[in-house]
């Protein structure tokens, strides 16, 4: 249960990035951008951020 929690951010970054390149292959080319950068440079980052905060001295 642990690991499903630690890891839930970056199960949603990676659906955001699916749904932004489906949405893109679509057509919908207003949605899907944002999916994806909401995936990749706001979910992503902050997973990365949150993991690795402890080890670094935080």
């Amino acid at each position: 249960m642990d690991f499903f929690r630690k890891t839930t951010l970056l199960w949603l970054a990676l659906a955001f990035i699916v749904i932004g390149f489906v949405s893109l292959a679509a057509g919908k080319l207003s949605l899907g951008p944002l999916f994806l950068v909401g995936g990749y440079c706001v979910l992503l980052p902050f997973f990365i951020w949150r993991s690795f905060r402890k080890s670094v001295g935080e």
